[in-house]
């Protein structure tokens, strides 16, 4: 393997700190459904997460997969190797700068305790020969379920219009927990290896609905997307249009003793697919082999609180889903998610912005963190629901409001 030096070395201890764990009792998930196109085109799902297999052949999965690291494998990316002390539970992260084509070697060497993961953003689409291809490519996949629908961030100013993002996780890998900025429609299609995700569903809106998930996981926000004027003598600072949330909890503290490894995972999914698939879909709902932090426990308490189940004990704590190579997975609004990867992984995140499912979503999410005037509001800005057909007027309306200049007061 190449000599690397890493960049930059974080000591990170949580609020658990290095003083170990109390094992929680163990809870009953639900599992996110698995669907074809076909049957989700029948009966579309928008308001909770949703798994769609097979969505293009695996030979077509596996072709994208190789183009993929043919054309951007050199590109430099940042790699992120987190470090567990198996005896004080203390935590070290070291960041790397390493080609992407390279880094797969330390995915395929991760492991829980040593895990290695980066998340790749500006690739798709860029300057490099092929990769507008490539991403158009994806796009047409990831759009398939939603045929004859805009998307309106297509009508975006490309210095605020989202990427997509390359993520490679290895064995033991995890993302943060958040939940995305824009509070958009997220997709996350998979071209190599299993993804385990967990979600967690925000209450009714008659019981708290999302501020309740935000406070019990003590959520902060980070700047996504900004604007900066274009006139090259403005000394105006950018203005944020976009912030998503995030927590310094997590859903997968710690692995029990009889947690396979990645090579006994891959040996499992050879030797019968369908064993493994129940295999995988128990370890991801079950909090006793894959298991949160004791802070993230208390948190998903005091959500099933808030919904007022009467048997906290075996209530559902979050939706688990078990994405594989081929499926395109579909994340909405207000959802905080998490991911963890049992084998090496390779994917693809992106996001869209519907006119039925997100726009109403999307325009108070740039009006809000924008912090503008919503008393002067143009009326094609203040619909609860939006129609097919609007998308390029709505999102310039909604661009010229939010950056328009604040009046000075003589």
């Amino acid at each position: 393997m190449m000599q690397i030096v890493p960049i930059l070395v974080l000591a990170v201890a949580g609020i658990e700190g290095c003083n170990g764990f109390s094992p929680p009792q163990p809870r009953e998930s639900a599992l996110v459904p698995r669907l074809t196109l076909d049957e989700y085109l029948s009966s579309p799902v928008y308001k909770t997460p949703v798994l769609i297999r097979d969505i293009v052949s695996p030979e077509s999965i596996e072709s994208l997969a190789d183009r993929l690291m043919n054309i951007l494998g050199e590109e430099e990316v940042q790699m992120q190797r987190k470090i567990k002390d198996e005896d004080d539970g203390c935590r070290t992260t070291e960041i790397y700068d390493i080609p992407l084509q390279d880094s797969i070697e330390y995915m395929m060497d991760s492991s829980h305790h040593d895990a290695c993961f980066a998340f790749c953003e500006g690739l798709l689409p860029g300057s490099i020969p092929g990769s507008s291809k490539l991403s158009e490519k994806l796009e047409d996949i990831r759009e398939k379920p939603f045929s004859d629908q805009e998307n309106w961030f297509d009508y975006f100013p490309p210095i605020i219009k989202p990427t997509d993002a390359i993520i490679l996780a290895g064995a033991g890998a995890t993302s943060t927990l958040h939940r995305d900025p824009f509070e958009w429609t997220g997709t996350s299609l998979c071209l190599e290896g299993t993804k385990i995700w967990r979600f967690i569903i925000p209450p009714p809106e008659s019981k708290g609905g999302i501020s309740v998930v935000d406070e019990a996981l003590r959520s902060y926000r980070l700047d996504s997307i900004a604007w900066e004027d274009e006139e090259e003598n403005s000394s105006d600072e950018p203005l944020i249009l976009s912030a998503g949330w995030q927590s310094d909890m997590t859903l997968y503290d710690d692995i029990n003793g009889h947690f396979p490894s990645a090579f006994e995972w891959m040996t499992k999914e050879e030797e019968d697919k369908d064993k493994f698939q129940r295999e995988i879909e128990d370890v991801g709902m079950d909090v006793s082999r894959l298991r949160p932090s004791t802070d993230a426990l208390d948190a998903l308490d005091q959500i099933a609180e808030a919904n007022d189940s009467n048997d906290r004990s075996s209530a559902s704590p979050f939706v688990t889903a078990i994405q594989q190579t081929g499926d395109l997975l579909l994340i909405p609004a207000h959802c905080w998610h998490q991911t963890y990867a049992p084998v090496p992984s390779i994917a693809v995140a992106s996001q869209r912005c519907g006119a039925h499912i997100d726009g109403a979503y999307v325009i108070k999410h740039v009006l809000d963190v924008a912090n503008c005037d919503k008393e002067k509001l143009p009326a094609i800005l203040k619909c609860s629901n939006y129609e097919e057909g609007l998308g390029e007027e709505v999102v310039s309306r909604l661009i010229e409001y939010a950056t328009m200049p604040i009046p000075t007061v003589p």
